[in-house]
């Protein structure tokens, strides 16, 4: 967790760039055939601000977007950061709208917010081990923060079993019920949106979709969709707030949730960008936040692949030296307790790991065939993030 305070002494490691630093300076190149112009970006070093200069400007506005890379422990930190600076200045106002959850758990971050739940609760009650993946322990200080100060967290992500059907058959395929989960109006009128993501479409090779047309709808949805929650909690409470953390392509030029949030509330948003590659220019956000990349401290791993099965969670590889290698378990194996503990599907697994360290003992009961064995191992410690696509 990086303090204020901390920002502040250490610029060179936390440095928030305003974007309207940036100017261009055309210089001429001579050349026998014709000149040609080459457009080159300046950064003012001297105009950097520090995140306490650039929050009372933040504050004004409703909404402020803050985009992110989910693997990245640094983004989610920067994350923070602005969270606790704007909640200085919005106080009881504050919330924070997540991609990360979906909207029918609502009710489970507001349990989480109450203290009825636990942090075990929240993940089990989210489903996040088989909704967003992602190693929790990434976004843990945001979720600590937000219940230790009674910040409403607000789910905005539409139901991932609707955006994999949109990917497969569009919107129009979609039977009335599925249909009245989206917004009446999905706006399909920037160019420029239509024109990013047919770009990402031709990078993401793994994709279900195999239309654009349909893999375009998925997308439209998503952001459509996002900004619908949004709105919709905002304008059920007239004096919130509301921090937006989510995929830097879904904020980025605007396009994607920012300038649809926009067209429902009739208010203009910020949006704060985090690490992107390339040059940045005017148009990409208002604010730009650079930062060294940070790792969480290694997970104790077993080295097991497992997947879900009619018959439970069984083994579906193993890492070659593996502690679970080593301790003889096998392909086809079916885990059925670790530690004494149940387990039913392999997000059970992840749930029981999210705080394991490196060489801690771990027992293992597992069934083979007809046999009921005990197998004991001690956890080892690669990195732990998970490679996922970024939105």
């Amino acid at each position: 967790m990086i303090s204020n305070k901390y920002l502040l002494k250490a610029l060179s490691f936390y440095a928030l760039l305003a974007v309207t630093a940036c100017s261009s300076n055309t210089i001429n190149t001579p050349n026998t055939q014709q000149d040609k112009r080459i457009s080159t970006t300046a950064l003012n070093l001297k105009a950097l601000q520090s995140l306490t200069t650039i929050t009372p400007q933040l504050a004004k506005h409703r909404v402020v977007f803050i985009g992110e890379q989910h693997d990245q422990y640094a983004d989610h930190l920067n994350q923070l950061a602005v969270i606790k600076n704007l909640h200085k200045y919005w106080g009881e106002r504050t919330s924070i709208g997540l991609e990360m959850t979906q909207q029918p758990y609502q009710s489970t971050l507001n349990d989480y917010i109450a203290g009825k739940i636990s942090e075990r609760g929240l993940l089990q009650g989210v489903q996040w081990y088989d909704r967003w993946r992602y190693d929790f322990r990434l976004y843990r200080p945001i979720f600590d923060y937000a219940k230790a100060n009674n910040i409403p967290l607000i789910a905005l992500n539409i139901p991932k079993e609707l955006t994999q059907k949109i990917t497969k058959v569009g919107i129009k395929g979609l039977s009335t019920a599925e249909r009245q989960q989206l917004p009446t109006l999905i706006d399909r009128s920037n160019p420029n949106y239509t024109k990013r993501i047919s770009s990402v479409f031709s990078k993401h090779l793994h994709t279900s979709s195999k239309s654009i047309d349909k893999f375009l709808d998925a997308q439209l949805a998503w952001d459509e969709g996002m900004a619908f929650a949004a709105a919709k909690y905002l304008k059920k409470n007239p004096m919130a707030r509301m921090v937006i953390l989510a995929g830097g392509g879904h904020v980025i030029s605007r396009s994607g949730i920012p300038d649809r949030l926009d067209r429902q509330l009739g208010t203009s948003s910020a949006v704060v960008l985090n690490n992107i590659t390339g040059t940045p220019s005017l148009n990409q956000g208002d604010y730009l936040l650079f930062s060294l990349e940070m790792k969480l401290a290694p997970a104790g791993l077993m080295g097991i692949m497992m997947t879900d099965s009619k018959n439970g969670v069984s083994v579906k590889s193993l890492s070659p030296h593996s502690a679970a290698l080593k301790a003889g378990i096998e392909k086809g194996d079916i885990v059925l307790e670790i530690d004494g503990q149940a387990i039913k599907s392999s997000s059970d697994v992840k749930l029981w790991g999210l705080d394991k360290k490196p060489d801690e003992n771990v027992e293992l009961k597992i069934r083979r065939k007809n046999m009921i064995l005990i197998k004991k191992l001690k956890l080892t410690g690669r990195t732990p993030l998970q490679k996922h696509r970024n939105h």
